[in-house]
């Protein structure tokens, strides 16, 4: 007769309890790192798309960039009707309407989108969501689901125009700390530069990225 040995009950157990344990101590980080992943992938198609459908417009026109112009300020729906007949065309969206009086808002197949508005004569700014139904707001960005984007002079910039010019030091402690606008005031929903930071890094979020944004918006306070 062969003997066979057996794991015990007790030995099973604690192997699953420290199964259990290393899961749990991994998993947070690879959620976190699939999130990255999917929000990165999205923006950098978002850029490449609308950046394509501005050069398909110009040459269907036959104009260049410094041509393209806003005619009228946050005039009704005139931005829905300039998207629509413009770029617009040569983006595939399920949604395009406006979101009260001031913003267009579209969505995209893969559930991004984006809200926009013309500020002013060459300028709309783009309030790009990965995910549009996760709390997404117009005139936000918060930097993890919500980022910034611009077409100013017929051109598409991550972020603002000016920010195209700041070293990755400067665009890192504005994007942790956001408030362009006002630079004494930390806002966790302001945070212009965090699109550049991405693209500057070649469309990483980088370890040095502020994620977790709430822990380093309670450290600045």
């Amino acid at each position: 007769m062969k003997k066979f040995n057996a794991f015990t009950l007790a030995e099973i157990l604690i192997t699953l309890g420290i199964i259990g344990v290393i899961a749990a101590l991994v998993m947070p980080s690879l959620i976190t790192n699939y999130k990255k992943h999917i929000v990165v992938t999205r923006m950098q198609k978002f850029y490449s798309v609308m950046s394509q459908a501005l050069q398909k417009y110009y040459a269907e026109e036959g104009i260049s960039a410094n041509d393209l112009k806003f005619s009228e300020y946050e005039n009704n729906d005139y931005d829905l009707r300039w998207y629509k007949s413009t770029i617009g065309k040569y983006i595939q969206s399920i949604s395009v309407e406006k979101e009260g009086t001031r913003y267009l808002k579209v969505i995209f197949n893969d559930g991004s989108g984006f809200y926009s508005y013309i500020a002013y004569y060459p300028t709309m700014y783009i309030f790009y969501c990965a995910e549009m139904n996760k709390n997404c707001k117009p005139n936000e960005m918060d930097g993890r689901n919500s980022f910034l984007f611009e077409i100013f002079e017929g051109k598409l910039y991550t972020s603002l125009y000016t920010m195209q010019y700041y070293s990755r030091e400067d665009l890192l402690e504005n994007c942790k700390y956001g408030n362009h606008d006002d630079i004494e005031v930390s806002t966790p929903n302001k945070r212009h530069a965090c699109a550049r930071l991405i693209q500057f890094d070649s469309w990483q979020i980088k370890n040095d990225y502020p994620w977790k944004q709430v822990m380093i918006e309670t450290e600045k306070n």
